[in-house]
């Protein structure tokens, strides 16, 4: 008789938005897996979210913290390590997945290590080189790094960073980047979408703002540069999903509520806001993720950030690095309108972020692992 091996269980691990849409390709490629015995935990940090976006993306979480409630980082990091620890030891996991560099990655990393779990760390290797810029996102993806046994690098650029920092090369592997394989799922479907909420103008700007680094002052500056930008542009209209963070959105509504060719919409789903990241003439962010998805639209970025950890985006001319002052963001803004966009990237192995066939490698690789 054939004996069976037992399944190996991955206790995949998300608590923002971005997560889950970096993740959900992982999660899949994990469960189409016969060795593995795949759950999906939301850790509670943003809850409702996680819950929200995982189901827009026809995923379920397997297990659920309760939102943890937390006066300070240091004591959310506390409660999300605690919970995530005890979660894994009671499903007896085997090895725990986590991306990127929040809260709940570096929680997953620390308890992984106390339970003495591998720990497979996606997108890995992403650097600024700045020890707090942008903070704690560098800070946790820094200490992350000893602890990983795994380590999922988007680009080459990643990987390198990693070997740089004494990460044996036989634990790091060049994926690309995973939210490139949703990218590429939304490019390829060809049904219908209304985007009720763009404004009747013929070019459009698309704004995105929620970095903990450009609260209050920085928020008051790109908001004084798109009013700016506006007066000088008749024909602009600008579209700002409004991020649910109180210290963004009330900020972000004082400033920009109220202009005939600004709408202020909620956070959008994936799908509709690539359609409009794809329907406009430029995007201004902080965010990290539209630098990575924006290239292969071929809609130009201007990054309202000191540094950056997607020096890809940079080098293709697909992003700029704007100080926060205003008449540099206009003047930036002003030379993007007026210069042709660059041809969107093709989802070859080739591009800077990959194909769009990360969850599988990942997820093959895991297997192969704990095999």
């Amino acid at each position: 008789m054939t004996s069976v091996l037992p399944r190996r269980r991955v206790l995949v691990v998300a608590g923002t938005r971005p997560e889950c849409l970096k993740l959900a390709s992982v999660v899949r490629a994990l469960r189409a897996q016969p060795v593995l015995d795949t759950q999906l935990l939301n850790s509670g940090q943003h809850q409702a979210m996680v819950e929200r976006t995982f189901a827009q993306l026809g995923l379920h979480c397997d297990l659920t913290i309760s939102q943890i409630a937390a006066a300070s980082l240091s004591h959310a990091l506390t409660a999300l390590r605690e919970r995530i620890r005890d979660t894994a030891r009671a499903q007896r996991s085997a090895l725990v997945v986590s991306q990127g560099d929040t809260s709940t990655a570096y929680a997953a990393a620390l308890a992984a290590r106390d339970l003495g779990l591998p720990l497979a760390h996606v997108e890995a290797g992403l650097r600024t080189n700045h020890p707090y810029r942008p903070f704690p996102e560098e800070l946790f993806r820094r200490r992350i790094a000893p602890i990983a046994r795994l380590h999922f690098a988007p680009t080459a650029h990643a990987a390198a960073n990693l070997r740089g920092e004494g990460i044996a090369a036989e634990r790091i592997f060049d994926v690309g980047n995973s939210v490139i394989d949703l990218l590429r799922e939304q490019v390829e479907d060809t049904r219908p979408l209304a985007l009720p909420f763009l404004p009747d103008t013929p070019r459009h700007v698309a704004l995105t703002l929620h970095r903990r680094e450009n609260y209050g002052r920085g928020l008051d500056i790109v908001c004084a540069a798109v009013l700016e930008l506006l007066a000088r542009h008749a024909d602009v209209g600008v579209v700002c999903p409004v991020h649910p963070n109180p210290a963004v959105g009330h900020r972000i509504r004082r400033h920009l509520s109220g202009h005939p060719r600004i709408s202020l919409v909620e956070p959008l789903d994936y799908r509709p806001f690539i359609a409009l990241l794809a329907h406009a003439r430029l995007a201004i962010t902080d965010s990290g993720g539209i630098q990575e998805e924006a290239p292969y639209l071929g809609t130009p970025v201007l990054v309202v950030r000191e540094n950056t950890e997607r020096p890809e985006s940079v080098a293709l001319g697909a992003a700029t690095l704007v100080p926060l002052r205003t008449d540099r963001i206009v003047a930036e803004a002003d030379r993007l309108l007026s210069t042709p966009p660059a041809p969107a990237l093709a989802f070859t192995r080739d591009a800077p972020y990959g194909d769009g066939r990360s969850g599988e490698r990942i997820a093959q690789t895991i297997a192969q692992f704990l095999a």
